[in-house]
């Protein structure tokens, strides 16, 4: 669920978002996760700092869950060290597709929920996290991961990012092979993620 080293700022924001709806704070704080270093968080309310909690509480769940580490296998032959980032990208793109399996509400505009709460939180944002903000609501980039032309952007924009060589615009051609594969590993790893967040949030 993140970029380890590589800090690239579009990974699976539509899942955190998913998983930390509809509480503002904790969906702004998980938000901003990746855009916080270390681990003081003095300058965000309690709220907020719960929210950055449980961002890595999700990473560190997916990142051993067996059915990831199976995804990312699928991916390495072609994309190597990026491909934990590539499965995060399209988990969060079988997430749009199935979209209506694990939601009631439209994804345009759940989208437009989610730009609301960052908006009306700007001012605390990490620089971070604001330049990856300015791109996601003016493109609109959270409905169009839905789509393949949306997730083919998105790659691109990561390659364009990253000072690392990478093909990670060629994923979608990469997984034609495995799709069915890659949304089976998904299937079975989102509902445990989503049972263990909702868990996390009871106690934490």
């Amino acid at each position: 669920m993140n970029s380890g080293t590589l800090h690239l700022m579009i990974v699976n924001y539509l899942a955190h978002f998913y998983l930390a709806y509809p509480e503002p704070d904790l969906m702004f704080g998980n938000y901003i996760g990746d855009g916080v270093r270390g681990s003081n968080f003095k300058d965000f309310s309690d709220a907020v700092a719960r929210g950055i909690r449980f961002h890595r509480f999700i990473d560190t769940y997916t990142d051993a869950h067996e059915e990831v580490l199976k995804a990312k296998k699928l991916f390495y032959p072609s994309q190597s060290k990026f491909s934990g980032v590539v499965v995060d990208v399209m988990f969060d793109h079988i997430l749009a597709k199935s979209w209506n399996e694990f939601s009631e509400h439209d994804l345009n505009d759940f989208a437009q929920e989610c730009y609301k709460v960052i908006e009306e939180n700007r001012s605390a944002l990490p620089f971070r996290s604001e330049r990856f903000y300015q791109y996601m609501s003016g493109q609109n980039i959270l409905p169009k991961y839905a789509t393949e032309e949306g997730i083919t952007q998105v790659f691109r924009g990561m390659d364009s990012r990253t000072k690392y060589a990478s093909n990670m615009l060629t994923s979608m051609n990469d997984s034609r092979s495995f799709r069915l594969e890659l949304s089976g590993h998904f299937k079975r790893f989102f509902p445990n993620l989503v049972d263990v967040c909702e868990e996390w949030k009871s106690e934490n």
